[in-house]
């Protein structure tokens, strides 16, 4: 297979995945377990939702940037960064949650090779 096609193939997908869960478990929920991590962090119910929407528009932005800026490699890095970050706080803010169905450690990891992958393409792509 195109090497270029795998790379769109690879960068899209990550893109997805932001988009996705920025819009379905934060803008058009919030999701219960979105709400409970938040309010482990000492959030209100009010406040949580809000801190949960305002992720939801970041995550948003992240994948629209993972797009748009389809030559450039820091949002591949960002994004895998991200992806380890985020694993790493959910695993001590909310580490019931990683046990679960389609929990963060499938996701995350996923993800964030899926990025290692795709850095290695623009690399040879690039070169």
């Amino acid at each position: 297979m195109n090497s270029q096609l795998v790379y769109a193939i690879g960068r899209v997908t990550i893109a997805f995945v932001w988009l996705y869960h920025g819009l379905v478990p934060k803008l058009l929920g919030p999701h219960r377990d979105e709400l409970a991590m938040n309010m482990a962090l000492g959030f209100s119910p009010g406040d949580a939702h809000r801190l949960s929407l305002a992720a939801g528009v970041v995550e948003v932005v992240f994948g629209v940037v993972v797009l748009v800026c389809w030559r450039q490699r820091w949002p591949l890095w960002a994004s895998n960064v991200a992806m380890m970050a985020l694993l790493i706080f959910t695993a001590i803010v909310q580490p019931s949650l990683m046990s679960g169905a389609f929990n963060p450690v499938t996701t995350n990891l996923c993800v964030f090779a899926l990025g290692v992958i795709t850095l290695e393409l623009h690399r040879q792509t690039a070169g």
